[in-house]
């Protein structure tokens, strides 16, 4: 399920920083919900995980997802390199999944208002969407839409779901694989000559 992908593309992977939704443990969706003290600074961190990375890119490119909380890592993230020439642009193919009638409530209120539909997105993630949202097949079209568009060094900022489908993606995971790979909000993954490593 690879995507031909130019072989000198180089992305620089961030998700936002935890947000008030994350803490609670509430789905956020594209709902939006504002970075807390711990995921400002985790966008600082991954700001400075980049610095020396991207200190001689003059060609950097800056893409996040529309989403607020995307966009404030991002503009934390470009103070930290020191990039403040370079624009921040938005793509609509970068945003959260949408988990439709979900968005804003726990695991526990989703399980006693509908543990059928929870059963079986739990069962399936590849391709059961939560009612009214998308699934992980939905998200990852459009996703590898946008990964085969890609040139040059991009600076990324993004989602929970997206990160892990974007590295699945770049990586040629399968489905299952893709739905194990870890959501960290404090890392940042270099996807480079067909490798993911992590800064």
């Amino acid at each position: 399920m690879g995507a031909p992908i130019d072989p000198s593309l180089a992305i620089y992977l961030s998700r936002h920083g935890q947000t008030e939704f994350n803490r609670e443990n509430r789905f956020c969706g594209e709902a939006d919900s504002p970075l807390t003290a711990t995921g400002i600074e985790q966008a600082h961190r991954n700001g400075r995980a980049l610095r020396s990375a991207l200190s001689g890119c003059p060609d950097l490119h800056i893409t996040s997802s529309p989403l607020k909380r995307a966009v404030h890592t991002a503009t934390i993230i470009r103070s930290e390199i020191a990039r403040s020439e370079v624009p921040i642009e938005t793509d609509v193919r970068l945003r959260e999944i949408s988990f439709g009638a979900w968005e804003g409530l726990t695991v526990a209120q989703i399980k006693a208002r509908d543990p059928e539909a929870w059963a079986r997105r739990v069962a399936d993630r590849w391709h059961v969407p939560a009612p009214g949202g998308e699934s992980y097949e939905q998200v990852a079209n459009r996703v590898g839409e946008w990964l085969k568009e890609q040139r040059g060094v991009a600076l990324v900022v993004t989602h929970g779901a997206v990160d892990r489908i974007l590295r699945g993606l770049y990586a040629g995971l399968s489905p299952e694989e893709i739905c194990k790979l870890p959501e960290p909000q404090d890392e940042v993954f270099l996807l480079k000559s067909g490798r993911i490593a992590t800064l």
